[in-house]
């Protein structure tokens, strides 16, 4: 049996898997865990792979791209991985939540800081151990400069959230970072407020490897 394909989107000027001096580890990690993650430039393309990143996506998504992502999901059973950052940073956070409202989810423009779970003295550097799925073998993430997430119904459900330390600047206390909308047909949509919880420095701590392999491969 083949490798599991992702499909690591480069259509919306996204923070890029090519980019060896970020991603490599993980690109690396993948493949010798069963996934080959490859970067496609061509929208109608990404739909052929089993799971579709957009990390960090700049270029806003037109109506007629977002009914193909809604219809991957919701129709063909494919997973779809948006991951934002904090602040609306390049306007990510707004880009990010014209496709994430379809499905139950927005991302706030907003920050997440801990003065007591955090890596290295950096209170954006969030440490949670609040991991709620795609937890196997996986007791803490570290989770850095995430935009807090609102989770709009009950069909949707958080992945991830802050420890009771972290909070946003509104004063929100353990916000969710992570959230996913499951269907019928085995799709997913999954919505992440951190876009660098698996570069190159990240993913060297905590359990982040293990819990991006778990997103990337529907391992709830």
């Amino acid at each position: 049996m083949g490798k599991k394909r992702v499909a690591w989107s480069s259509t919306h000027q996204e923070f890029l898997i090519s980019d060896a001096y970020y991603f490599s580890r993980l690109a690396r990690g993948a493949l010798e865990e069963g996934l080959l993650i490859e970067e496609v430039d061509d929208f109608a393309e990404l739909f052929s792979y089993d799971t579709v990143v957009f990390n960090y996506p700049e270029s806003p998504f037109s109506h007629r791209e977002i009914e193909a992502i809604k219809e991957g999901v919701i129709g063909r059973g494919k997973r779809v991985i948006f991951a934002a950052h904090f602040q609306n940073k390049d306007d990510v956070a707004r880009i990010c939540t014209e496709v994430s409202r379809h499905f139950g989810i927005l991302v706030l423009n907003d920050q997440v800081t801990d003065g007591t779970n955090h890596l290295e003295g950096d209170p954006y550097r969030l440490v949670t151990s609040q991991v709620l799925a795609y937890n196997r073998g996986v007791c803490k993430v570290v989770f850095p400069y995430s935009a807090p997430l609102e989770v709009l119904d009950g069909g949707t459900l958080p992945i991830l959230r802050g420890m009771e330390t972290s909070r946003t600047s509104k004063g929100l206390l353990s916000p969710v970072l992570a959230a996913e909308r499951t269907f019928p047909s085995g799709g997913a949509f999954v919505l992440c407020g951190s876009c660098i919880f698996w570069d190159n420095y990240s993913i060297t701590f905590g359990d982040n490897f293990r819990f991006a392999l778990n997103l990337l491969k529907g391992l709830r």
